[in-house]
């Protein structure tokens, strides 16, 4: 069940983005992600927060800003179950995103957004952390 973030969900959520990105950003150097983490407080601020509630257990969280994905996670025990599909398509029908950027070198996230009808539409070389991203759009 897709439900809005409230402040309780807060301690969950960072650790689901400490257990994904361990699980799935290995080219993330140690600096930049205890960096990001510092700077989770001010990300999950600025956005729309939605979570995957399974059998009252948070799997995975979203956040979206205007027509546009900022971020998608979901802890590496449901991977794979069809959750992040399911985010991608309410934030889709419902929330109207249109967008999302992803790390160029997160080759399965890639896969899994261009899997969910997002082609690539440009490419930026080096974000503040220095990693290049891929600007992603919803064609379906």
């Amino acid at each position: 069940m897709i439900q809005r973030y409230i402040q309780s969900d807060y301690s969950p959520l960072i650790e689901i983005w400490k257990q994904s990105v361990i699980h799935t950003h290995d080219f993330l150097s140690k600096e930049d992600y205890e960096l990001i983490l510092s700077k989770l407080p001010e990300y999950f601020s600025s956005v729309d927060m939605y979570v995957y509630r399974k059998e009252s257990r948070i799997a995975a969280f979203m956040g979206v800003s205007g027509n546009k994905m900022e971020m998608l996670f979901c802890h590496p025990d449901y991977i794979r179950q069809g959750i992040g599909s399911s985010m991608v398509k309410y934030a889709v029908q419902f929330l109207n995103i249109k967008y999302i950027d992803v790390n160029e070198q997160n080759n399965k996230a890639v896969e899994f957004y261009k899997s969910q009808g997002f082609i690539v539409i440009g490419r930026q070389a080096h974000d503040a952390f220095g990693y290049n991203m891929l600007h992603l759009m919803y064609s379906e």
